[in-house]
């Protein structure tokens, strides 16, 4: 799990990124609000849970959680109280044929990307954003996200208790990674609150007001 603070000035507010698979910090540099620390987590060969005492100095505390990022934010952030806690294209439940990615997708993608790279993966991921944010597959080596999409496929197919308060629950209507029926499925059937629906690719993060508008609601 790597670490990557955006900015880090001391700042009473918080925002955390748990961002998706194969990404890097540079998924969200683009968003630096004026008053916030930010930190931007990714890399989920492995996981360690953060301390509340990690975040005690702030007086609010936003999580912002994406993909994949939000079953990691389950095994990571599950102990912090969070002042509002947004998932975005993705459930707690990331590998499953009901509520996640059906695990025989996975494989195939898996397999895919192998063979012919990361393009026709993000071009699927980020859609109209997809230009920009190519750059940031620069960052990580090929072969450590390929053992991340391995290890998060084996992490995330055991069985455990979600139990991480989401505030909120983002689907964007033109994901072509997560299923939209599948996401659908799990926030209104194990998750009590209203779910936002809006025509985003499976990139939750190009269009800043968005996150903005929650900020505003703390």
């Amino acid at each position: 799990m790597q670490k990557y603070w955006l900015k880090r000035e001391g700042n009473e507010r918080l925002i955390l990124f748990m961002l998706g698979w194969a990404c890097s910090h540079r998924a969200v540099s683009h968003f630096i609000p004026a008053g916030y620390d930010v930190l931007a987590v990714y890399d989920y060969r492995t996981i360690e849970p953060f301390d509340p005492a990690d975040f005690a100095s702030y007086r609010s505390t936003t999580l912002f959680a994406w993909s994949f990022g939000v079953w990691a934010a389950e095994q990571a952030c599950a102990a912090i109280g969070w002042s509002r806690a947004v998932a975005f294209n993705g459930t707690p439940l990331p590998v499953d044929d009901r509520f996640g990615i059906p695990r025989k997708y996975l494989t195939v993608t898996l397999k895919g990307i192998r063979q012919a790279g990361m393009e026709p993966f993000d071009r699927k991921a980020y859609g109209v954003y997809y230009p920009q944010m190519s750059l940031q597959s620069e960052e990580r080596a090929f072969g450590e996200r390929c053992e991340e999409l391995e290890r998060l496929v084996e992490q995330a197919s055991v069985p455990y208790e979600p139990r991480l308060r989401w505030t909120d629950a983002v689907i964007g209507t033109e994901d072509r990674i997560f299923p939209v029926a599948n996401m659908s499925a799990y926030w209104t059937e194990k998750w009590n609150g209203e779910v936002l629906r809006l025509s985003l690719p499976h990139y939750p993060f190009g269009d800043t007001s968005l996150m903005y508008n929650y900020l505003q609601t703390i």
